[in-house]
């Protein structure tokens, strides 16, 4: 029986990501998936499907919404078809922390009381739908970019010049040490300036993903979660570890 599971994210970084990291989680001859962006109210295809949703054992729709505030909103509107018509067993949320609503109540600082209620609002609005306990939705605090920054392992495989300890000669942190949740308010930007000390850039384009997200292995995601480091990427990564039981 096959296990069909949708993914709604808020933008591509976040659906290239997904689609990287799917690749290293399950065996590649029981994995198919399709990437969809959801624009004008419409599904339209985007590169790089994967495997056959016809025979494979495990199935991933992701769905690009290209808005944070409307990942809910997607969800909300979709969930019964997916679930009681399409055969969904699970629908997931991910969108960032950071938005101009955040900006605006928390004075341009990560305030634990205010992420507390979005995730609560949130919450509540999951529990209002017909199958709340076949929905999980999930904040990346600040942004997706507070993931990457947390899998230290990573950067040297982009530049062998970008070391824990140059990076932190240069910029100050040390990030197999400190909680990018918790330190930095738009990891998006001081991303950005680590690649660029190395010539390399980052606008959130694609080829600017992917050749971040390429390097990424399950490896890097262990040591991002180590030491109770980035508590939302390990809850969101356990749940897609969790279905390789199914």
């Amino acid at each position: 029986m096959q296990t069909k599971i949708a993914i709604f994210v808020e933008g591509q970084g976040e659906q290239i990501f997904l689609r990287n990291i799917l690749f290293h989680l399950y065996d590649n001859s029981l994995l198919s998936f399709e990437c969809v962006k959801f624009h004008g109210g419409e599904n339209k295809y985007v590169p790089y499907p994967f495997g056959n949703k016809q025979t494979s054992k495990i199935h991933f729709l992701i769905v690009n919404v290209e808005n944070d505030e409307k990942v809910l909103i997607v969800i909300k509107n979709m969930e019964e078809n997916l679930i009681k018509k399409g055969g969904y067993s699970k629908i997931i949320g991910l969108r960032d922390m950071y938005s101009r609503i955040y900006r605006t109540k928390s004075n341009g600082k990560i305030d634990d009381e205010i992420s507390k209620q979005f995730i609560e609002t949130y919450n509540s609005e999951i529990n209002k739908m017909s199958t709340p306990d076949k929905i999980s939705f999930y904040f990346s605090i600040m942004e997706i970019e507070s993931w990457w920054l947390s899998m230290f392992t990573l950067f040297k495989k982009i530049d062998s010049s970008l070391t824990v300890d140059a990076i932190n000669e240069k910029f100050g942190f040390k990030l197999d040490e400190i909680d990018p949740e918790r330190y930095f308010f738009h990891p998006a930007n001081d991303l950005k300036s680590i690649l660029e000390s190395v010539g390399k850039s980052y606008d959130k384009k694609r080829g600017d993903v992917e050749s971040i997200t390429t390097h990424i292995t399950l490896q890097d995601i262990d040591a991002g979660i180590s030491n109770n480091r980035c508590g939302t990427l390990r809850a969101f990564y356990e749940e897609l570890c969790s279905f390789r039981t199914v």
